[in-house]
């Protein structure tokens, strides 16, 4: 029999290693990371082969793979840049491209993943910083803040939120209905905290706008509304089913009318999240009798829960943290709480969040280093902030 501190230790060193993209000469990788660990889990036999099949959650991997599928579409179409250029060109000086930034990233990962909106949209807006004499900091840091707080609306705005949907009973109406008045007032405050420190009147370069297949476009956000709106539509019905379906008639359709080879868009969606789940449903599992679920099942509290899930997500990222919590919650109040304060802690450090991290990696392979005590500077008082007032938003509503 495995100790009860041999598991957890192996869980918590793999969590805790997903922060990190290398050691020294060793590159690592998020979704490999969590894999090697599962791996690990099942190899002391802290798990059985059949549990870890079923703790893995298909529903959510289906989800997932819906909106993968939706994204890669949205960006062949040429989108992305599309929307990042002609935002730039229409603000025309750097504090409006900031508080544009914000606004456009938090509509984009409203309905689509937060992580697939910063990494198109952060090689756009590094391009112009560096063209124009402009601190390049606050837009890229907008960036981060609005794909974080706008992903928190909706349940296909991240990860976290898909799984949330899949496993608390929640539908898409009463997700809607509680998260995004709380994600409107995180964005106002955001805005606040970004305008003061983001130089006033310095006009930007004109950027190119680049070619859009705006038939392609358009259809490719037409399937993306279609699954938001078969989600409210039919609430009984599996999302991931919903999702997956979608997802799948998306491909077929361009396939069939824009000539698009379904390879492409399977080749171009990004495998490694579903690889990071599998994982990560299989670490939790492993703990599923260890007295850590216990301690975390000790939080009924709002407040209490709340501050545990912001601690957490920041150690160890918020995707394990959710998937970890979720075993604690109670009630829907205690679900909302875990969705809205687990994805606003992913402003405070570049551990709880992988659209931080990415936003970092991004810029400073194209020459622009964004500090981390700059990051936090503006980043963690705004999370903590933001997290307060969804805590008492979501008390007060329910």
């Amino acid at each position: 029999m495995t100790s009860d501190a041999l598991v957890v230790a192996v869980v918590l060193v793999t969590f805790g290693l997903l922060f990190f993209n290398q050691i020294r000469v060793y590159p690592l990788s998020r979704s490999l990371t969590s894999a090697t660990g599962a791996v690990v889990v099942l190899a002391i036999g802290a798990i059985s082969p059949d549990e870890a099949l079923a703790s893995v959650d298909t529903s959510t991997l289906l989800l997932l793979f819906g909106m993968l599928a939706h994204v890669e579409a949205l960006s062949l179409s040429g989108f992305y840049g599309w929307a990042g250029s002609y935002l730039v060109d229409y603000t025309g000086t750097a504090r409006r491209l900031t508080v544009g930034t914000l606004v456009l990233a938090a509509v984009l990962s409203t309905f689509a993943l937060n992580d697939a909106t910063v990494l198109l949209l952060t090689p756009i807006l590094v391009k112009v910083v560096r063209n124009a004499d402009v601190d390049p900091i606050p837009p890229l840091i907008a960036v981060v803040l609005g794909a974080n707080i706008g992903s928190v609306a909706t349940p296909l705005g991240n990860p976290q939120n898909a799984y949330i949907l899949n496993k608390s009973g929640l539908t898409s109406v009463e997700f809607v209905t509680h998260l995004a008045p709380v994600a409107f007032v995180c964005l106002l405050v955001a805005a606040l905290v970004l305008v003061p420190i983001t130089t006033s009147g310095v006009p930007l370069p004109e950027v190119p706008v680049p070619d859009i297949d705006e038939a392609w476009a358009l259809s490719s956000l037409a399937f993306l509304l279609a699954t938001f709106v078969f989600l409210i539509l039919f609430p009984d019905t599996d999302p991931g089913i919903i999702a997956a379906s979608l997802g799948i008639l998306h491909i077929s359709w361009l396939q069939l009318f824009r000539r698009v080879p379904g390879e492409d868009v399977l080749h171009g969606m990004d495998w490694s999240i579903i690889v990071l789940f599998v994982g990560i449903f299989i670490l939790v599992g492993s703990l599923e009798q260890t007295s850590l679920m216990s301690i975390v099942g000790g939080f009924g509290d709002s407040w209490r829960f709340a501050g545990l899930t912001f601690v957490l997500s920041n150690l160890i990222s918020n995707v394990p943290a959710v998937v970890l919590l979720s075993s604690g919650v109670s009630g829907d109040a205690g679900w909302l709480v875990l969705s809205a304060v687990s994805t606003l802690a992913g402003n405070a450090t570049p551990i709880a969040s992988a659209a931080t991290l990415i936003v970092l990696q991004q810029a400073a392979r194209r020459g622009v280093d964004i500090s981390i005590v700059r990051l936090l500077s503006v980043g963690l008082p705004v999370s903590i902030l933001t997290s307060a007032i969804a805590v008492f938003l979501l008390h007060a509503g329910i």
